[in-house]
């Protein structure tokens, strides 16, 4: 049932189609974040409406707010959220992320240049505050931390802040006051359970400060846990009739050559059906770290970057060779009132789209525009009817996005990826 067929190729930048049990995915591609099953405000229209090509549910968050029984119970999570699209599931790993190392080093998926950390850089002054001195109970000897962490490369140091523990066996958090563990096998099941049509092996994402030592470790741990999740999905039955699932193996190493080289080597050599792009990395290094962390798969599989999908993150990574991307992006910045067209993103809640009679964006198709919602009639819903605001915005974002896609596959055939640039710049110049 799963097939991945390259189309077109030029370089390293390739288009193709995977088949999933659910319906064919053109590639490059972006997945939709529906965390909970659906994307958030989205109703049964909204989705039809959507028109939705490939979403991602989140495992971390269907399994602390109890909806894996009842998607088990319904047959799988396509017959319980009624999308109809091809599904993805991440494992956790990066959640868990979010509650240790997200947590203690205040960062997220990507450093920003911009505040002035470098690499590489075991800590920054902001991890040296949040880590107290065991002697004195406070930070006072941030400097003896900070030595302290360049020796043992931060392996299970938190922060009072954090909420996770890692171990061999797994990983062990508290969420919401309540204490949770993770293994492999249980994110496997997890993934069974829900039914998704491509699944990902659980992983350890380190942080952008991590140093070098730590990542090493990181991502050793990373490797075993592949080989034990190859394992339990081989072994571990599911409730789901006929059940069809590729399992994706995941990429670690940090922003270190060597560990992105290995770590592409050793799980390109494992018998996943495709690979996934996960952990850390600064801005300016997204070229460098793709460069190794591909060198060392397979090409007639498919390669999906984890939690990326800024407009000049996605040029820079579907000329490395990358097929598949997710985030968040279009529908929070939606929510947020941030409108996407070519030329940059409009604020539709500021004062000068109060009379603007213009359609949102003339050669686009969504619902929103074809229905011909006017800027300021979006603005008018932003003010008294926020929900629907929301929703609508979120239609145009999800199309807005569809069509970038379709450029990029159309640009393989036709030599035009600079002109495509071109007509984005302000996205890349500004970087969102």
């Amino acid at each position: 049932m799963f097939k991945f067929e390259i189309k077109n190729s030029r370089g390293k930048f390739r288009t193709g189609v995977l088949k999933t049990p659910h319906g064919k995915i053109e590639t490059p591609n972006l997945s939709i974040v529906a965390t909970n099953g659906g994307i958030k405000l989205f109703n049964k229209t909204d989705h039809n409406r959507a028109k939705l090509e490939l979403t991602i549910s989140n495992t971390f968050h269907l399994f602390v707010n109890k909806k894996i029984p009842e998607i088990k119970k319904a047959g799988g999570i396509h017959t319980w959220s009624g999308l109809k699209n091809p599904i993805m599931t991440d494992s956790g790993g990066f959640q868990v992320f979010s509650l240790g190392w997200g947590k203690t080093h205040g960062v997220g998926k990507i450093l920003d240049s911009q505040k002035n950390l470098f690499f590489p850089q075991p800590a920054s002054s902001r991890l040296a505050r949040d880590f107290a001195c065991p002697r004195h109970g406070d930070s006072r000897c941030a400097g003896d931390q900070a030595r302290l962490l360049r020796g043992f490369g931060e392996e299970q140091i938190f922060s009072s802040n954090s909420h996770a523990k890692i171990l061999e066996k797994g990983v062990v958090f508290s969420y919401n006051g309540k204490k949770y563990e993770f293994t492999p096998e249980k994110s496997i099941k997890l993934q069974k359970d829900i039914g998704a049509d491509i699944i990902f092996a659980f992983d350890e994402c380190t942080s952008p400060l991590h140093n070098h030592a730590y990542n090493k470790k990181a991502m050793e741990r990373t490797h075993r846990w592949a080989i034990r999740c190859l394992a339990a999905a081989q072994n571990q039955k599911s409730n789901i009739k006929n059940q069809n699932q590729a399992l994706f193996g995941i990429v670690q190493g940090g922003i270190y050559k060597d560990l992105r080289e290995k770590s592409s080597k050793f799980i390109g050599s494992l018998p996943f059906d495709g690979f996934g792009i996960g952990g850390s990395f600064g801005e300016r290094q997204m070229r460098e770290v793709l460069g190794w962390a591909l060198s060392g798969l397979p090409e007639q599989k498919p390669r999906h970057l984890l939690g990326i999908g800024k407009l000049n993150d996605i040029f820079i990574a579907v000329k490395q060779g990358i097929d598949l991307f997710d985030c968040v992006i279009p529908t929070r910045e939606a929510r947020h009132a941030r409108i996407y067209v070519p030329s940059g993103k409009l604020d539709i809640k500021k004062e000068i789209f109060a009379k603007d009679k213009k359609m949102i964006d003339r050669n686009c198709d969504c619902w929103v525009c074809k229905n011909k919602i006017s800027r300021s009639e979006l603005r008018d819903f932003f003010k008294n009817d926020r929900i629907k605001g929301q929703k609508l915005a979120m239609l145009h974002n999800i199309q807005f996005y569809k069509n970038l896609f379709a450029e990029i596959r159309e640009s393989a055939g036709r030599e035009r990826m600079e002109k495509l640039e071109k007509k984005y710049y302000t996205y890349l110049k500004d970087r969102d």
